[in-house]
């Protein structure tokens, strides 16, 4: 994924698209990233008429010769998702048009990046989140040039990107201890970034955008 030319970039966001179109790996892809404690669940798990519909944004980009993406750190708070690493992304309200458009109304709040310059690509599978009982749609989009990220102190303590080179290198991913919101400590499957731990359902999210990376040599 090194580019030496914005034709180079350009082909990488079309072969992107077609791959997108297909079927996708789908939850198997999902599950490789899942604490052992949660994968049973998830495999029961019957669509829930009362979840709470959201977005992500897989926001790609090229820097530095690289094809890059974007994560934010949530902030600390009383919650289940507190200090953790995202996507950029949020919950659907009732005058977004569609979980696209939330995905990228979310992503100009927390980083302020204009919906205007982010262009949707696909998606990947939904992914449901137990604890606060949310179903996300990650949505792939792209810019042709790194973007000026202004992260929202009110939304997000912090935001960093990532080569898709580092993320698809198997030494990124690893198991390493974490502390849950309840105090609970356990040793999950992540991907290490910038000195930052992805898990949970980025990291389940990343695991099956790895899936499709590789499969078609991207």
């Amino acid at each position: 994924m090194f580019l030496n030319t914005s034709l180079q970039f350009e082909s990488f966001v079309n072969k992107l698209t077609k791959r997108l179109q297909k079927p996708l790996p789908g939850i198997e892809a999902q599950l490789k990233l899942v604490p052992a404690y949660r994968a049973e669940l998830l495999k029961m798990r019957k669509p829930d008429k009362q979840a709470r519909q959201s977005a992500v944004m897989i926001m790609l980009f090229p820097e530095d010769g690289e094809v890059h993406t974007t994560f934010i750190q949530r902030n600390t708070y009383d919650g289940v998702h507190s200090g953790q690493i995202a996507f950029p992304g949020g919950r659907h309200e009732e005058t977004d048009p569609s979980l696209e458009f939330t995905a990228l109304r979310e992503t100009e709040e927390e980083v302020g990046v204009p919906t205007s310059l982010i262009k949707p690509i696909g998606s990947l599978t939904k992914i449901y989140i137990p604890p606060s009982n949310f179903d996300v749609l990650p949505v792939v989009g792209y810019l042709d040039a790194k973007p000026d990220l202004v992260p929202d102190p009110s939304e997000v303590s912090g935001v960093f990107t990532v080569s898709l080179k580092h993320l698809v290198n198997p030494e990124t991913c690893q198991l390493q201890p974490i502390k849950l919101a309840n105090g609970m400590q356990l040793e999950v499957p992540c991907y290490m970034a910038n000195g930052y731990v992805i898990w949970g359902a980025t990291s389940m999210i990343l695991s099956e955008f790895i899936a499709i990376l590789n499969e078609t040599g991207l």
